[in-house]
C-alpha cells in the first residue's frame, strides 16, 4: 500500500500559501503519528491545525490510518524524514506488518 501525502503547504511566506504558524506543528504531530501510530497525532492534534495548514495529504493519512487500524494486522510504524525544504511539508515512512501480534499493544 502506497499513500502519497503533502503535508502543511504554508511554511513559506514566500509559497504560494503564504505563512502560518500552524505549519510546523501540524507536520510535526503527522510525524508523531507516523512513528507510533498513536490516532491522538493524527486525528487529534494534526487534526486541529489541518485548516490553517492547508495540507492536501492530511485526509489521505487518515485513509491510511483506518486501514492500518481497522483490521487484526499489527504493523511496525518507521519514519524515515519529515522535512520542509521548500513551502510544503514532506515525510517518508513506511509500516512493515508484524508477524505475531499478541505481545503488541
Amino acid at each position: 500500500m502506497l499513500t502519497s501525502a503533502d503535508l502543511a503547504h504554508t511554511h513559506s511566506s514566500d509559497g504560494p500559501y503564504g505563512f502560518s504558524e500552524a505549519a510546523e506543528p501540524f507536520d510535526k504531530a503527522c510525524g508523531k503519528w507516523a512513528e507510533t501510530l498513536d490516532k491522538k497525532q493524527l486525528l487529534g492534534v494534526a487534526a486541529s491545525y489541518a485548516n490553517k495548514a492547508l495540507s492536501c495529504g492530511y485526509p489521505g493519512l487518515v485513509i491510511l490510518h483506518g486501514l492500518l487500524k481497522g483490521g487484526k494486522q499489527c504493523w511496525t510504524p518507521k519514519l524515515y524524514a519529515n522535512l520542509h525544504p521548500t513551502y510544503y511539508g514532506m515525510m517518508v515512512a513506511s509500516f512493515l506488518p508484524i508477524e505475531n501480534c499478541d505481545n503488541v499493544v
